[in-house]
């Protein structure tokens, strides 16, 4: 069987059968692409031992970050492992090699309290709501009238969004109205994998923000059940929001701002509340309890910062 037949319906099976996210399976496609090219395998049957191999060091050898390179290895290891199930090939050449790369661990980035302060309050500023001002229907009603008006009020329902649920921006643009339940007041998130979690809407402001915003969104003439929309009336994408942040962050005079940066803060401050990490884990839809303990390191990172300030060796020297 010709390598590329092989990648694509490898590819269809992650797609339609796994159901995995249209950004994971531009990366795979990516990667099978790197394979190809640096192994110059044209038939299943020419993958070898010898092959993974020179795709491996031309990878290390590459101005790649580990964590990439142990991605596009992982993206074969699972192709080639797939192809075996399903009897293509008999070999898989990956029993025979080690394939693990020690990788630095990376600490997430958060933004402090006064950066996340200033954000919402440049975009609250933007309506001309002060801080006193809640999310009144009527008087919102007052202030937007167009798509490019509806705008504002979208950036102020992703910061808060964002920053009080810790929810990747790939499932904030895809909730729809129906996944909102106010009575409860949860929000069902579409995680990775086509997992579902909730997570939740703390106090009535935020509740009051969505209904308004739902309401609102109607100027647009939205024809989707997605709540996010642009000022066209499309379902909001990625890109949208995160330049909605790119602008904010200008007007609030904050260093660069991403919507991962603020699912970091939400992890952060929840974690130094002294919610346990067990929920945290469950909030942010990590299947592994190790990726939220990244979060602990961040937290005491803080703790140290705050002792050395504290200083209590003066007291006895």
């Amino acid at each position: 069987m010709l390598m590329k037949d092989a990648c694509q319906q490898f590819l269809f099976n992650c797609k339609y059968n796994k159901k995995l996210s249209e950004h994971t399976i531009r990366a795979y496609e990516q990667d099978i692409k790197d394979f190809n090219s640096l192994t110059e395998v044209k038939f299943i049957d020419d993958i070898n031992k010898s092959k993974i191999k020179i795709f491996i060091r031309r990878l290390q050898q590459s101005d790649l970050s580990v964590r990439t390179v142990k991605r596009k290895i992982a993206c074969i290891k699972s192709m080639i492992k797939w192809l075996e199930q399903e009897e293509i090939i008999s070999n898989n050449p990956f029993y025979q090699i080690d394939t693990s790369i020690k990788s630095p661990t990376l600490l997430p980035r958060n933004l402090p309290k006064q950066a996340l302060r200033k954000m919402l309050r440049a975009a609250r500023s933007s309506l001309n709501l002060k801080k006193e001002d809640n999310y009144d229907l009527k008087k919102l009603q007052t202030l937007i009238h167009t798509g490019k008006q509806l705008n504002k009020l979208t950036c102020i329902l992703i910061i808060e969004l964002l920053f009080t649920t810790g929810v990747r921006v790939s499932e904030l643009v895809n909730i729809e109205l129906s996944h909102i339940f106010f009575n409860e007041r949860k929000i069902k998130i579409l995680c990775k994998g086509q997992r579902e979690r909730f997570v939740f809407l703390p106090n009535i402001e935020l509740v009051e923000l969505l209904i308004a915003y739902i309401s609102l969104r109607k100027v647009t003439n939205a024809q989707h059940f997605f709540l996010l929309v642009n000022s066209r009336g499309n379902q909001a994408s990625p890109q949208f929001v995160r330049k909605l942040l790119r602008n904010t962050a200008i007007k609030a005079r904050v260093d660069k701002v991403t919507p991962h940066m603020y699912r970091h803060s939400s992890a952060c401050q929840l974690l130094e509340s002294g919610l346990d990490i067990r929920y945290v884990q469950r909030l942010l839809g990590h299947q592994s309890i190790l990726t939220t303990q990244l979060y602990t390191h961040v937290h005491d990172n803080d703790l140290q910062k705050k002792i050395s300030k504290a200083n209590i060796r003066s007291f006895i020297t």
